[in-house]
């Protein structure tokens, strides 16, 4: 279905809809959340796929290449939305004449930023003092435009929480561009085989979700999008930030510890952040237009706030604190034991992903209510927090910027608390309660796990015995001491896979939770 209805004649201005959905796990929620977590599992999936083979045939030394390609061109991508996709979402009415220009405008600023990046990918090698880097960028540039394509129909469609149309899409084209890099890598083609990945990802993508949207179409009546400049500025202003302040370690570590640290810093940030892909992402997909759809029902927006964090605490924490426990285990036996030193930071990492992923849901419920300034301050003071813990850290190495890294986003916990509070009425010691049942549970988890340990036994053995002691010891916990919370939480998963039968439910009896 169309992201703007076929029906409307040229030169119209009609409006696109935005169905009421009142309550915090709504039918159409469910559905979008079901096919969010699908597509997002299955797009990191593959990428996570094509890293390994690529991890595993061209070592630390020369995956540097690639993390180093990987941030610049985050860059890119958050210069070429410019936070016009939020505005599109956020606003309670768009014109097609508006999604128009935002078409237009992005691609004029995709030609812009191929340009900048065919000139200044020679300083840039440079920088991160990578030969290699060089031919790698300048390819990527020339297919910029190609991802400016992709980012109207994707925000039309979320807008409308049409997501199972951008799953299908995202699906595709994580397919297609993982079969590219691992067939090229096995040819081959080495830090290359990122660049088949990339273009081929984002051909599939922009040609699935224009088809999905049937458009919307370039216009050159610009003056349309001027609407959506205030909020975009502020979107894009708080994501530069944002931006900056979590890749600045792979920055300073390319800089000034070389490549080799580079790619282990870089691999272990990866897998800090898959929480924040496949969990945070999926959830906020549909929490954006949803926190947006019920910004006059406070009490709505409370409750959603609540289902949110519930839905991600228990999710992300006690997945984190096993891949904490986990991952000399699982580096040795995936990887390979020339990635063995980045255990360490793997296992600190995996802590701060944890936290990150919880409150991943915060920048959305700003966004979403339209507080654009309050995201600017709080990005702000983010960014000094984290740039301070990280350049502190650096002065010891690796481990220091990881430790650094995360010790920073725990300072900034309680800033996000207020925010939630202020904004939903939801209290601090209400929102740590619906975090604390994950986190005991993840405490016990990781206590199973280390008594196993003791047997020493080999790593696939480890990775499959630890994860079963893990499990069993975090449910028991949740069920001996947070069975309401338990309750909570299935009643949830049957909402999200349309297999709700609350009476099914009703054996669960209160206890402490």
């Amino acid at each position: 279905m169309s992201g703007i209805p076929e029906a409307w004649p040229a030169g119209a201005e009609r409006q696109s809809p935005r169905d009421k959905e009142p309550d915090a796990v709504g039918p159409r929620t469910a559905r979008s959340v079901r096919w969010s977590l699908g597509a997002v599992l299955a797009k990191q999936g593959f990428q996570i796929l094509s890293a390994v083979v690529l991890a595993r045939i061209l070592g630390p030394q020369s995956y540097g290449v690639i993390v180093g390609a990987t941030v610049y061109i985050s860059l890119v991508m958050l210069v070429l939305d410019q936070g016009l996709s939020a505005a599109l979402i956020q606003r309670p009415a768009v014109t097609r004449r508006m999604a128009g220009a935002t078409v237009t405008l992005n691609l004029i600023l995709a030609t812009l930023l191929a340009t900048i990046t065919w000139f200044a990918a020679p300083w840039l090698s440079g920088f991160f003092r990578i030969s290699e880097l060089e031919p790698i960028l300048q390819v990527l540039a020339i297919a910029v435009p190609i991802k400016a394509l992709a980012i109207t129909p994707r925000a039309m469609l979320a807008r409308e929480l049409r997501l199972h149309l951008v799953g299908a899409s995202d699906i595709a084209a994580a397919v297609a561009g993982s079969a590219a890099a691992i067939g090229a890598a096995i040819a081959g083609a080495g830090p290359w085989a990122m660049v088949y990945q990339v273009v081929v990802t984002d051909l599939v993508c922009a040609a699935a979700l224009i088809a999905a949207g049937k458009g919307p179409l370039p216009s050159l009546k610009l003056q349309a999008a001027i609407p959506l400049l205030k909020f975009s500025a502020s979107i894009f202003a708080t994501d530069c930030l944002a931006y900056f302040s979590r890749n600045l370690g792979n920055i300073l570590v390319g800089r000034f510890l070389g490549v080799a640290a580079l790619s282990l810093y870089g691999m272990a940030y990866r897998i800090m952040v898959l929480p924040v892909q496949l969990l945070g992402q999926t959830v906020n997909r549909v929490m954006f237009p949803a926190f947006a759809r019920a910004a006059q029902e406070p009490k709505s927006v409370a409750a959603k706030l609540v289902d949110a964090t519930r839905i991600l605490a228990v999710s992300a924490i006690p997945l984190m604190a096993f891949v904490a426990c986990a991952a000399p285990a699982l580096v040795n036996l995936v990887l390979g034991p020339a990635w063995l030193p980045a255990a360490a930071l793997i296992s600190v990492l995996a802590i701060g992903g944890a936290r990150e992923t919880v409150f991943y849901v915060t920048p959305s419920l700003m966004k979403g209510l339209g507080r654009g300034g309050l995201i600017i301050r709080y990005e702000i003071l983010a960014a000094v927090v984290q740039v301070s813990g990280i350049v502190v850290g650096l002065q010891f190495g690796l481990l220091g910027v990881a430790v650094g890294y995360v010790a920073s986003g725990f300072v900034l916990t309680p800033v996000l608390l207020h925010i939630q509070k202020w904004l939903t009425g939801v209290t601090a010691r209400s929102q740590l309660g619906t975090i604390f049942p994950g986190a005991h549970a993840a405490a016990w988890g990781a206590a199973g796990y280390g008594l196993l340990s003791l047997s020493q036994l080999g790593d696939a053995a480890m990775l499959l015995g630890g994860f079963a002691v893990f499990m069993a010891a975090a449910v028991s916990s949740l069920w001996l001491f947070h069975r309401r919370f338990l309750k909570d939480c299935l009643h949830d998963a049957a909402l999200l896979i349309g297999r709700s039968r609350p009476h099914q439910l009703d054996g669960l009896e209160d206890s402490h939770g």
